[in-house]
């Protein structure tokens, strides 16, 4: 009987990356909705950062995806999914998994998404709740 580890050692990076994934956009999202709130503005390499994380993620994604199906990408088509990445990453997900299987990915990327900006939005009241009340109480 194999391992669990032995078993799904192939999908072990995307599961990381997918969780890496959801954690950058949770922190970018705090960060750029505090910022708003307490009107202050973000610098150009908080905005550089945040215009390079989510395709590089995706990238390193869709390289260990493809390792794991014995497909290698090269070094231009990996370049071309970062720049491109909301056309290439749902059209990779059709050719490499098949309609309903590449449909369901783009829903678990897109509810990752969807849990990160609302548990962002969850976060950022409740730090703006808790900066309001101690500024009260001077």
């Amino acid at each position: 009987m194999q391992s669990w580890f032995i078993r799904y050692k192939n999908k072990l990076p995307q599961v990381g990356l997918a969780i890496i994934f959801g954690f950058v956009l949770l922190v970018e999202n705090i960060v750029f909705m505090f910022f708003a709130t307490q009107q202050i503005q973000p610098s150009d390499i908080s905005q550089f950062l945040y215009s390079i994380s989510i395709p590089s993620v995706l990238a390193l994604w869709v390289h260990y995806d493809s390792r794991s199906s014995g497909v290698s990408l090269g070094m231009d088509q990996a370049m071309l999914m970062f720049f491109t990445w909301p056309i290439t990453f749902p059209i990779y997900a059709f050719k490499s998994r098949g309609f309903r299987q590449g449909g369901l990915l783009l829903l678990l990327f897109l509810g990752i998404t969807i849990f990160a900006f609302i548990s962002a939005l969850v976060i950022t009241f409740a730090l703006n709740f808790g900066i309001t009340i101690f500024s009260l109480e001077q």
